[in-house]
């Protein structure tokens, strides 16, 4: 009997960048796509069509149980405020549902380490201070939880078009600046493809 090597992948949030690394990964061969996102987001047709939508309030462990079976590889592009709450939810619902994780890859930000020299720009954000606090907590339950992870810190992001992508690792000082959200899709899509990075964070310039 052919071993099944359908590998399943849940998006969390339908941003942009949301969006964007599921529309790569519908196109991986045996691949199922999960895009979980709150009542308030809402996704293209075409996108809808390709993907299994999910909708629910992210702050609800409930929301989670059932885009968490099957050993999902899992992205998360949440971002703004109150990530923090919903990573709760999440690990709740996996702890005591013994859901197991393939592995985590989260969207977070570049000053989350304080490690940016300059002044970056948090567009959007009222408290910079309360949302790196949440962001850092964020990424304390992804660490937690024990799966493979990797944490991506890009600096601000910008609509232009993607360019290679510079990777700095964690504790190394990150310059303040832009880069291209479809440079930072194109190194989340390769990681939650090929893998590697595990247990680390990455700055993204």
């Amino acid at each position: 009997m052919e071993e099944n090597v359908m590998t399943t992948y849940l998006i969390i949030g339908a941003n942009a960048i949301g969006q964007a690394v599921a529309g790569n990964l519908v196109r991986q061969p045996a691949a199922t796509v999960r895009l979980l996102h709150g009542a308030d987001e809402t996704l293209p047709a075409e996108l809808a069509a390709q993907v299994t939508e999910m909708t629910g309030d992210l702050h609800q462990a409930d929301t989670y149980i059932p885009a968490l079976q099957d050993t999902p590889i899992v992205f998360s592009a949440l971002t703004g405020p109150d990530v923090d709450w919903a990573f709760e939810e999440l690990f709740d619902a996996q702890y005591h549902q013994r859901l197991p994780l393939t592995r985590f890859v989260m969207l977070s930000t570049a000053g989350v380490d304080d490690e940016v020299t300059g002044q970056l720009a948090y567009p959007g954000i009222s408290d910079v201070k309360e949302y790196l606090n949440q962001q850092r907590y964020a990424a304390k339950q992804v660490d937690e939880a024990e799966f493979p992870y990797t944490i991506l810190r890009p600096v601000t992001l910008t609509e232009t078009p993607a360019t290679p992508a510079k990777i700095i690792a964690e504790g190394q000082p990150v310059p303040a600046g832009t880069v291209s959200r479809e440079t930072v899709v194109q190194v989340a899509t390769d990681l939650l493809i090929n893998g590697g990075h595990d247990y680390q964070s990455l700055a993204i310039c």
